[in-house]
């Protein structure tokens, strides 16, 4: 019976103790009842399964360890595809535009930039003159090429004729060769920004220009060196590449004719010794109602053969020439994707890997290894752009 009554006053103390708990979590409840479910969760694996507890401790801790290495390795893996991305814009930039011009010459700009710096540029001026004179046509100029061209007049580049253009300049009274021009008006551009050569531009006159660029004497200085200026600020065609220091490089020029006999080329290239930084190409053909920048009243223009077309720039006349290609052709890529592809293919090679390249392509085929490039005459432009690295 002692027994029995000692039984019954413990079974009452544990229930009141039960129902003292059941009260203060129905408190709680009513305060926060989620903070009470998690309560009641873990409380429930604290005296259920302590050993299942420790096991999802350690598991989550190996997580946390493992989630902490995988943002790391994400870190680096991002830090490494920005640096790539960096590595792949380049330190060199190429710029090239046709500025507008209402002269008797079209001019061929081409500038290197890095940053806001413009480290090199290049400057030729195609111009007719008579064909019976000395004056050497560009390529193609004897051919299909040439039938753009008014009947007694041939064009030439300037820099091809750079000897006999100076000595006409000099019987006119000019004191600088052709190249003594050109090259004071670049090296006066070279190691400045373009905020520098706008202000110094914008806040001199003509004649105080050319005074200040020595070695320049012609009347076109001023000019040149605005469109200098306009084509570093260019983006439409550029193509870049990396050097280990920008302002080692040096640019090199050829012109030739990498594609039939209805067009002339010219290569312009970035070299870091026997390395190619970065290679800019373009084309011109006679096109019937073709875009360009020179005023079709301009004394250039008089020497068309006919009134309707204009030596244009392929990559400016990009869309309407691309369609003729595919229209013809079947062509699947741009001229400018495939110039662009080109360019980026020889980014970084050294003259000889170019050439060999070159030897084991195919004679009217695509190069497979230039991806991108589904041009025929890929191997042209790839010879134009050697031609120009060797000069």
């Amino acid at each position: 019976m002692k027994k029995r009554g000692n039984l019954l006053a413990i079974m009452l103390a544990t229930s009141m103790v039960f129902a003292g708990c059941a009260n203060d979590n129905n408190k709680e409840d009513d305060k926060n009842e989620p903070a009470v479910e998690e309560s009641k969760y873990k409380e429930t694996i604290e005296t259920t399964d302590e050993k299942e507890t420790t096991e999802n401790k350690n598991s989550e801790n190996n997580y946390d360890e493992n989630t902490e290495n995988v943002d790391k390795e994400d870190k680096k893996n991002d830090e490494k595809t920005a640096d790539e991305s960096s590595t792949e814009e380049g330190n060199v930039v190429l710029h090239r535009a046709y500025p507008a011009t209402e002269g008797r010459s079209f001019p061929t700009i081409v500038v290197a930039t890095s940053g806001d710096k413009i480290v090199d540029a290049f400057i030729d001026e195609y111009q007719f003159f008579d064909k019976n004179s000395e004056y050497k046509g560009v390529p193609n100029s004897d051919k299909e090429f040439g039938e753009g061209v008014k009947e007694g007049r041939i064009l030439a580049s300037k820099i091809d004729n750079e000897e006999l253009y100076s000595d006409e300049m000099k019987e006119a009274g000019g004191e600088a060769t052709l190249m003594d021009n050109y090259n004071a008006i670049i090296d006066y551009a070279k190691g400045k920004t373009i905020d520098e050569l706008e202000d110094f531009i914008s806040n001199n006159e003509d004649e105080e220009i050319i005074d200040a660029l020595t070695g320049a004497t012609f009347k076109s200085t001023p000019e040149l060196l605005r469109y200098v200026v306009e084509t570093a600020k260019d983006d439409m065609f550029t193509i870049s590449g990396t050097a280990e220091n920008p302002d080692d490089i040096t640019l090199k020029y050829a012109i030739g004719a990498p594609h039939g006999e209805k067009s002339f080329g010219n290569a312009v290239v970035a070299l870091e010794g026997d390395k190619i930084i970065a290679a800019s190409i373009d084309e011109y053909q006679y096109l019937e109602a073709g875009k360009t920048k020179l005023d079709v009243k301009s004394d250039f223009a008089k020497s068309y053969a006919k009134d309707n077309i204009v030596l244009g720039s392929k990559l400016e006349n990009d869309e309407a020439y691309s369609t003729l290609m595919k229209d013809k052709a079947k062509a699947t890529k741009s001229i400018k994707e495939n110039f662009e592809a080109i360019e980026n293919f020889v980014a970084g090679k050294t003259i000889n890997e170019v050439k060999d390249v070159i030897a084991d392509a195919k004679p009217g085929e695509a190069i497979e290894a230039v991806s991108g490039a589904t041009l025929v005459d890929t191997a042209g432009y790839l010879q134009l752009i050697v031609d120009a690295a060797e000069k």
